[in-house]
């Protein structure tokens, strides 16, 4: 069994009624009062370690360029996305990928279906593509800003078709750290409808980012997205949206960072040694550990105090063939069971019953082994109780 050293950051909304403020500003820097622990704060997904001062004789990665920390943080309606770091003046870019509740895209360890053109930096080049890259997580979406300030989007429909587009209106972004919105997210790229964008460029590359002499800490110059979350198709209750962030140069070519990272950040693998085209990120020889940041989103609505407190979300809803839950846990272990019932409430399966730790947690549910209908998916945590109806199709 692959080894998981997904990173989490859990995020719980203060109140049942959504009135949590963002703590983010979107400016591209990220600020002491930005990261914490509280409601709204960004929290770290991950570090690029390796310092980017090449050693004599040794891998150099893309130069005076690079990652140095991934972070995350939501709202009541936003996700942020926080990359600290800096983009080389060009064709390179930072490509972060998304796995979102409600979306199926490419399977993980599926290569990524090639899009034709070169016209966007997800496209066919005479090297190499990104298309046949394998992620360590489903991609259903991806973005991209170079170092020109095109905000880029690749939208993956399933495990053979993807499309990509400028969503710069035909303008560049501004490199001062100035929020910019993003432009035609109609049609395929409406999960991006509403998102903001904000990077501040390093005048002297990544030596001059004030990051470089933190891994990314206070004071980092960043590439920032505010995405909206409704757009982005995140249910009710708790969720969980994984992403993954690499720099890439224009024409597909992967460098050396990417987080989150290998374990070890070994030879080949890690460090500063650049990657080539399309690799394969579930091959754990070559990148032992996950490439994917889980980021635990918790929407409350105005639900009774017991279902606000379990956070509940089942989704695809309806489902075909399997379906996920989504809870969590407060405070202490507790007793957990989560079960499939018919509508007059008697049992049809006992998906789990057992302790667990507090925090966010998913449970498949298999659904081609149920007749088409509706379902009650019920999950008790202590003696909190929440239903979910789910329709079964085929």
């Amino acid at each position: 069994m692959k080894k998981i050293t997904t990173l989490t950051l859990a995020v719980t909304l203060a109140t049942a009624a959504l009135s949590v403020r963002a703590q983010v500003t979107l400016d591209g820097t990220i600020t002491t009062a930005e990261i914490g622990t509280t409601a709204g704060k960004y929290q770290s997904l991950g570090k690029f370690t390796t310092s980017h001062i090449p050693v004599t004789g040794g891998p150099t990665g893309f130069g005076n360029a690079g990652l140095l920390q991934l972070y995350g943080a939501n709202s009541a309606t936003k996700l942020y996305i926080g990359i600290a770091g800096t983009i080389e003046t060009g064709g390179n870019n930072f490509q972060l990928y998304m796995d979102l509740p409600n979306k199926t895209g490419v399977p993980v360890g599926t290569g990524l279906p090639s899009i034709a053109g070169a016209s966007t930096v997800f496209g066919t080049f005479s090297g190499g593509s990104i298309g046949g890259t394998k992620l360590d997580l489903e991609a259903d979406a991806a973005i991209a800003t170079t170092g020109q300030g095109d905000v880029q989007a690749a939208i993956y429909k399933s495990a053979t078709s993807a499309v990509a587009k400028s969503l710069g209106g035909g303008a560049a972004i501004l490199l001062d750290g100035t929020p910019n919105p993003v432009y035609d997210a109609t049609g395929d790229y409406a999960l991006f409808a509403n998102t903001r964008v904000a990077y501040k460029q390093s005048a002297t590359g990544l030596s001059g980012n004030p990051g470089n002499a933190n891994g990314g800490g206070a004071g980092s110059y960043a590439l920032e997205y505010e995405f909206d979350r409704t757009a982005l198709g995140l249910p009710s209750g708790a969720s969980i949206v994984k992403v993954f962030v690499a720099y890439v140069s224009g024409d597909a070519y992967w460098s050396s960072d990417f987080i989150p990272e290998t374990v070890g950040n070994g030879k080949d693998s890690g460090g500063l040694y650049n990657i080539g085209f399309s690799p394969d990120f579930t091959d754990q020889t070559r990148f032992p550990g996950t490439q994917a940041a889980s980021v635990n989103v918790l929407v409350l609505s105005s639900r009774q105090a017991d279902e606000a407190v379990v956070a509940m979300s089942v989704f695809p809803n309806p489902a075909e063939s399997r379906a996920t839950v989504a809870y969590q846990v407060q405070g202490a272990a507790q007793d957990v069971s989560v079960r499939v019932l018919d509508l007059l409430g008697r049992e049809v399966r006992t998906l789990l019953s057992a302790k667990q730790t507090p925090g966010f947690h998913d449970l498949g549910v298999p659904t081609d082994n149920l007749a088409a209908g509706a379902y009650l998916v019920r999950v008790q945590v202590g003696d909190k109780v929440a239903t979910r109806q789910l329709a079964v199709t085929r």
